[in-house]
């Protein structure tokens, strides 16, 4: 051997030696590190990647958030990532376990599902169409009301025209007989949400979820659920889920906003105080979060009182332990709410105020309040215009989530409340003849004589007309003469006076729900089941007509004293000192409503992780309504001569109210199931694509058995009604651009239709119920568009075609049943629903502050089933800015409707022929338009320019 392959041996064996070592060393130090991945709330992260940098090392978070490695140095770094999460590094010595709590990534906005489903995925994973609105962007926002934080997200219509609570609101052409006085409310085929239960399990025309829900500070999220897994998760909402999701201690921020604002295009004042404070309770896991707002508001039509007056206080404890977390909250809301009357229009083609009116004009009376009989002479009550609709609601439950070890978990919601509503509203303001015989029935005026109209405070008499009996006239047999006219907006209507209706009622309710959810992971499936259960109680007594009021056609109008002179030379005094007349009822009964609904609900699903890529999503939902009530229907006081209250029959506005009638008892039994099955393929860590199919049930609203179940042993079906729905979806994610596009179809049957008339005496009645169909094909889309690290842009797009498949409707001839008739509309465009929405809402952030801008428009819809007319499309602008003075200082600045664009959302129909047309869309034909195209008709627009400014203070 040379001495040179002596020296490369020697060197190869030292190089043995020395790696030998080396490795022996390395296993010396190897251990393990494990841990759990949390979110800000302490709830487990699964499928969050763990890797060790520098190393060729990573893991998947397990069941419970957990992970583990091996044969790792002593000490180094992790680096944890989630989708929706904020990707974070940490130290690590070995041997030590160690919690991660991960932050939600403020870019995606709309990643974690948590709201429509059983078991939590990311959006990218899961077959429903979701959007997420959080507390940054809502803090940025000056909302009409909660629902109108909706209007942000595609597929969904939403209506707030008339303020803070009794939004319309309903998704992908699910929606029928909105406007209907025997229809649902706003909120009829979807379910708002609070932290996972409904508000009100329980609906009719006088309780409104959105009565007894209010966004402030302590709002976290909003998370929307379109059609698709809402009729299996949700409680009767087949049409979507719009969960409102409170801050808890974990993700709270101390603070407080101070808001002042000018509604009205700068004519009325508005001031609110928010404040959320959270944060940890001791260092055993312990969180607490408080917070509410209290508000007072002219409102953007005030008639010279608040309109918005109130506030809510909420709280939270939560306590985290290792296998869950237990949440109790309790709510306590007190607020007073308008709801403005439409004003006068015309032109069918392009709806424009009459003239001497504008967009914040209003009809609502003043505050004049007056004691009325109620059932008899020995008790009253008082309509008080100023009171509105007047909530309360007082709300205790809790939340527990449990991991309970071999791929079992356990989900349990419960709250119980008591809700109070007092509404002393002014309804139907619509100009009517001094010519017309129902003017003055509806006010007690029936026979000849002389009527005089005088201004109530001054005593100036205003109009008088003449009352003769004349077999000749069609209808009623009576000719009403003009003798005299100065009243105002003579242009408006010719010797034509305002008048409308009031409404009072009072109603409680009492609720507790309660939703149970076992979970459990095996193999492939991840099986969920439980059941919810609701009992609600809720009594409304008195119910009906206030009174009756005449006033001039006149912006903040005042009622009129009316005398009738009858031959005889009597004088009787028609109104109240008030100006009211027909106190607690007139022609229109008052009645008195109670009924327990008891919902008993069991729903089974599974996730089949069919392979990495491809999971399968299948439901089932069975649900069991015990409806059992009793309704009085008043009846006129037999003993009217008697004259009232005051024993004075020359009075004639508190001679003739409503005594009980009999209690008319009904008990029904409805049952349901609703199944839906979805498909879901991630192509990549971007993309993926869906499909789904869902066939939900909803069941009639309280109102159906208030107004049909009023003849003992006489009962229309109480049936539910079916949606079936189609939905394919793409959806897409990178740094630049989220979002998704999805074509939709829907398909509402069974819907009851029914219609108010008025037979020949005066009294009210409702007319038979029918059932029809309407269907809806069409696309939505969204999209986050990241341009460049400061500047982002937010699209929603929806375009839809809705027809009516059968449609019957009820038109209403002369008083009295002999002439109603059907009339088919099969064919017809749905009406209200909007063929193309769409918001974009730019906004470019600095390092201090931000500004945006928000683009929205609603499309043209047909104004009745009938197709009559269309309520033309419209554009609405906002912008936004604020600007952080200090790290704790903010201020922000809105202009809501910049451009003060006058767009149409509320109608009804003239009246110049019969005021009762006013109660129904569908009496107004395009026979009618055809005959007076130039009619007055009354509309409600959308909220005029209002101006903000707030300031909050965070520590």
């Amino acid at each position: 051997m040379t001495s040179t392959s002596l020296k490369k041996a020697l060197h190869s064996i030292g190089l043995i030696i020395f790696l030998i070592l080396f490795s022996v060393q390395s296993f010396a130090q190897a251990g393990s590190v494990s841990g759990t991945v949390t979110d800000a709330e302490g709830k487990p992260i699964v499928g969050a990647t763990v890797k060790i940098k520098g190393a060729n090392k990573a893991t998947v978070t397990k069941e419970g958030g957990t992970f583990s490695f091996s044969n790792v140095p002593g000490s180094g770094t992790l680096i944890i990532s989630h989708i929706a999460y904020t990707t974070m590094e940490t130290p690590f010595s070995s041997d030590k376990a160690i919690i991660i709590s991960l932050k939600e990534s403020t870019k995606m906005v709309d990643e974690v599902v948590v709201t429509g489903v059983f078991d939590k995925r990311t959006a990218l994973q899961s077959s429903i169409a979701i959007s997420t609105l959080k507390s940054d962007a809502i803090s940025k926002l000056a909302p009409n009301s909660a629902a109108d934080l909706l209007s942000y997200t595609p597929g969904v219509y939403v209506n707030s025209s008339v303020g803070e609570i009794n939004n319309t609101v309903f998704s992908r052409g699910v929606n029928a007989n909105q406007f209907s006085v025997a229809g649902g409310n706003g909120y009829y085929y979807v379910s708002l949400m609070e932290d996972g239960l409904p508000v009100s399990n329980l609906s009719s025309g006088n309780i409104v979820a959105d009565y007894f829900y209010r966004a402030d500070a302590t709002l976290s999220r909003l998370e929307s659920v379109r059609g698709g897994s809402a009729s299996i998760t949700g409680a009767n909402a087949p049409g979507g889920i719009f969960n409102y999701v409170s801050k808890t201690g974990q993700n709270a921020s101390n603070e407080l906003t101070y808001k002042f604002g000018l509604e009205g295009d700068g004519r009325n004042a508005y001031n609110r105080l928010d404040g959320n404070f959270g944060g940890k309770l001791g260092t055993k896991g312990w969180f607490y979060n408080v917070g509410g707002f209290y508000r007072i508001s002219q409102g953007a039509r005030s008639p010279g009182y608040a309109q918005n007056k109130g506030g809510q206080f909420k709280a939270n404890l939560v306590k985290t332990f290792s296998n869950g977390s237990v949440k109790i909250f309790a709510k306590y809301l007190n607020d007073k709410n308008g709801l403005p009357q439409n004003l006068p229009a015309r032109n069918y083609d392009k709806p424009q105020l009459v003239e001497g009116f504008g967009e914040a004009d209003t009809y609502m009376l003043p505050d004049i309040s007056v004691k009325s009989p109620l059932w008899g002479t020995d008790k009253t009550y008082t309509f008080d215009p100023s009171n509105l609709s007047h909530s309360k609601d007082y709300s205790l439950g809790s939340e527990l989530n449990l991991r309970l070890g071999n791929g079992w978990s356990l989900t349990n919601n419960f709250k119980v409340d008591h809700k109070n509503v007092e509404q002393s509203l002014t309804i139907m303001a619509n100009p009517t003849p001094l010519n017309g015989f129902f003017t003055y029935a509806l006010m007690g005026m029936v026979g000849p004589g002389t009527f005089s109209f005088k201004d109530r405070n001054t005593k100036t008499e205003l109009a008088s007309v003449s009352a003769a009996f004349d077999p000749t006239v069609q209808g009623p047999p009576f000719r009403y003469t003009i003798l005299k006219n100065n009243l105002p907006a003579n242009s408006v209507m010719q010797d034509g006076v305002l008048f409308n209706f009031t409404n009072y009622s009072n109603s409680k309710l009492n609720e507790v729900m309660d939703q149970l959810t076992f979970n459990k992971k095996a193999g492939k499936h991840s099986i969920s089941f439980g059941s919810f259960i609701a009992s609600s109680h809720v009594e409304t007594d008195p119910n009906g007509t206030a009174n009756t009021v005449i006033r001039p056609i006149e912006n903040k109008p005042q009622p009129l004293d009316i005398t009738w002179t009858q031959l005889n030379g009597k004088t009787y005094q028609v109104t109240s000192p008030e100006g009211y007349a027909q106190l607690s009822g007139g022609r229109f009964s008052f009645n008195k409503y109670e009924v327990t609904q008891t919902q008993l609900s069991g729903f089974l699903a599974d996730g089949i992780q069919l392979s990495p890529n491809l999971n399968l999503d299948l439901g089932v939902r069975f649900d069991h309504i015990i409806v059992d009530g009793s309704n009085n229907i008043g009846v006129e006081n037999p003993k009217s001569e008697e004259g009232g209250i005051d024993k004075d029959p020359l009075t004639l506005y508190d001679n003739f109210y409503f005594v009980k009638g009999e209690d008319i008892p009904y008990k029904t039994n409805l049952n349901t199931v609703s199944y839906s099955a979805g498909i879901n393929y991630q192509i990549n860590q971007s993309n993926s694509i869906y499909g789904r199919y869902s066939s939900g049930r909803k069941s009639p609203d309280m109102q159906f058995y208030f107004d049909n179940y009023n003849t003992p042993g006489v009962s229309p079906e109480a049936r539910a009604q079916k949606v079936n729905q189609i939905e394919i979806g793409y959806k897409f994610k990178s740094k630049k651009i989220t979002g998704s596009i999805i074509p939709f179809y829907s398909e509402l049957s069974d819907i009851p239709v029914s219609s108010i008339g008025q037979d020949t005496t005066g009294l009210s009645y409702f007319t038979p119920v029918v059932f029809n169909a309407i269907r809806t094909f069409g696309v939505e889309g969204e999209a986050n568009v990241f341009l460049t690290k400061h500047f982002d842009v937010r699209v929603g797009l929806t375009v839809q075609s809705a027809k009516a498949t059968t449609w019957q409707s009820w038109v209403m001839g002369a008083n009295g049943k002999q002439d109603d008739k059907l009339t088919d509309n099969n064919g017809n465009t749905a009406e209200n629903i909007p063929n193309l929405m769409y918001t974009v809402v730019p906004t470019y952030s600095f390092k201090s502050g931000y500004v945006f801008a928000g683009w929205k428009y609603m499309g043209k819809r047909a104004a009745n089933m009938s197709n009559a007319f269309d309520l033309p499309g419209f554009h609405e602008f906002n912008l936004g800015a604020g600007y952080n003075l200090t790290k704790r200082i903010g201020v922000a600045a809105n202009i809501n409707n910049l451009f003060n664009t006058f767009g149409v959302m509320n109608w009804s129909a003239t009246t110049e022929d019969n005021i009762i047309d006013g109660f129904s869309h569908n009496s107004f034909t395009p026979e009618k338009r055809k005959a007076n195209p130039n009619s007055v008709y009354s509309v409600l627009p959308i909220q005029p320019r209002a101006y903000f400014v707030s300031v909050t203070y965070k520590f």
